[in-house]
């Protein structure tokens, strides 16, 4: 067996490594997907609802569900941004995210919407019923749509960490 010098894996690892361009286009397809499938959701939802011989739940299911979702949004989502914290340790201390670090902190709190928005959409699939278990789908869109991707942590560094204007990302 032959040995690999440090050298060859350092140029391997540099090949293989992704730079800000490239993650910040796999942050915007998997933003526009994240954005586009709770859409088609809502439609077959409202299609059931309108066309569809749909029984509505007793109210007390209805409103455990909500419930349940609302507790379910409280715990993920404060937690994602926990998580995205811990992956832009880096930009806290000034300094550019890595690539991986973006992806891995924005796709968090993506998902942890996401999550919570198809969670309330499958609650007024299950329950028959639209209100109240499509606010939290809106909350979660809405809270949603202005985390689209810029890349400013990956390419911009804090001039001043106690200037708060400077703190662009994450909003």
């Amino acid at each position: 067996m032959s040995a690999v010098s440090p050298s060859v894996l350092l140029e391997t690892r540099q090949k293989t490594a992704m730079d800000s361009r490239q993650a910040l286009l796999i942050a915007w397809i998997t933003w526009f997907v994240l954005a586009s499938f709770p859409f088609f959701v809502f439609l077959a939802v409202m299609f059931r609802q309108l066309y569809g011989e749909v029984i509505a739940a007793p109210e007390a299911v209805i409103h455990r569900w909500f419930v349940g979702t609302m507790i379910l949004v409280g715990l993920i989502v404060p937690g994602s941004f926990f998580l995205q914290g811990r992956s832009f340790r880096a930009y806290w201390k000034g300094e550019p995210v890595s690539p991986r670090d973006y992806l891995r902190g924005m796709i968090t709190i993506w998902m942890s919407l996401e999550i919570s928005g198809l969670v309330a959409l499958l609650g007024c699939w299950m329950t028959g019923s639209i209100l109240p278990n499509l606010l939290p789908a809106l909350v979660a869109f809405m809270l949603f749509c202005p985390l689209w991707p810029n890349g400013h942590a990956m390419t911009r560094p804090l001039v001043s960490e106690h200037d708060g204007a400077d703190y662009e990302e994450p909003r």
